[in-house]
């Protein structure tokens, strides 16, 4: 499966739909270096994957343009491990990835160490409430647009989210 053949940045890589798990995964790893957008929707990938991506991501000289993971069961423990390479990942779409507070709360502690905000972060359809809007009202001002559609968010955390936000928010 390793993509190491390929002589020139390969601008796009889809491989959704398909179960790679956690071994397609570490094996693409190795090939991330060649890609500016990855989409791995509904891969069955899990946080040991996630793991192996996000130590190639790390390794990157140019940022990964967009990172798509949506529809894999990742939790918060894969939100974690995300969050130590969000510094090289421009945009990031995690649909339905069974994220809740404590990888909302990591992510937005790395959200706030970036030297410039993030340009699009989709956490679409997870397990977020009220005390994951405080976590992401804190940092909603260095992302340029975000998604939290389809959360558990009360009139009151949408309305902190987006008190706080200087740029688009759905939720």
């Amino acid at each position: 499966m390793c993509l190491l053949f390929i002589q020139h940045q390969m601008k796009r890589l889809v491989l959704s739909n398909n179960k790679i798990g956690d071994v397609g995964a570490s094996s693409l790893a190795r090939c991330l270096h060649k890609i500016e957008y990855l989409v791995l929707w509904k891969c069955d990938i899990g946080s040991e994957g996630v793991s192996q991506l996000c130590d190639s991501v790390l390794q990157l000289t140019t940022h990964l343009k967009k990172f798509n993971l949506s529809f894999n069961d990742i939790g918060d423990l894969g939100a974690t491990l995300l969050a130590r390479c969000l510094h090289n990942i421009d945009e990031l779409v995690l649909w339905s990835c069974n994220i809740g507070s404590e990888g909302v709360r990591q992510l937005c502690d790395s959200v706030l160490q970036l030297e410039k905000p993030m340009e699009y972060l989709d956490l679409t359809f997870n397990d977020l409430t009220d005390e994951s809007a405080e976590s992401l009202s804190r940092c909603v001002h260095n992302i340029s647009d975000l998604y939290v559609w389809g959360n558990d968010f009360t009139i009151a955390g949408k309305y902190l989210i987006r008190s706080k936000s200087r740029g688009s928010v759905k939720c």
